[in-house]
């Protein structure tokens, strides 16, 4: 059975997208301080330059990282640490919402193209 470049390489697209993000319970729900949307974009930076270094594939035993009221935590693998970052954002797109300083979820996961899951928490009253 032969197949053409064109269709392997279709096939090969979805396993290199970012999975959808899953938002938690909605922010008011919860009694909690949060941080501005501003910080996390600069957390999300902070988190991926860990894995800055020449290696593709980032393998981690997991963590917590906190950063002020927020935290992120992971297990698994990031594709990239340019992947890693595409992924927190993509995250804080999803699931924060347009409010500068009070977010429209408590947080989320999602899963890199690499594989990795990713928790945050946006607030001090979400739990991983």
């Amino acid at each position: 059975m032969r197949f053409s470049v064109a269709y392997i390489a279709a096939l090969a697209i979805p396993a290199l997208e970012v999975a959808a993000s899953r938002c938690w319970a909605p922010a008011a729900s919860v009694s909690a301080s949060y941080g501005p949307l501003k910080d996390l974009r600069t957390d999300a930076t902070l988190f991926c330059n860990r894995f800055s270094s020449d290696t593709t594939a980032i393998v981690s035993s997991g963590g917590k990282y906190v950063f002020g009221f927020q935290s992120a935590m992971f297990t698994g693998t990031f594709a990239s640490s340019t992947s890693c970052l595409n992924t927190f954002n993509q995250l804080v797109t999803d699931c924060y919402g347009a409010g500068p300083t009070v977010p429209a979820t408590i947080g989320g996961t999602i899963v890199d193209a690499g594989g990795a899951n990713l928790a945050i928490s946006f607030g001090t009253g979400a739990q991983f």
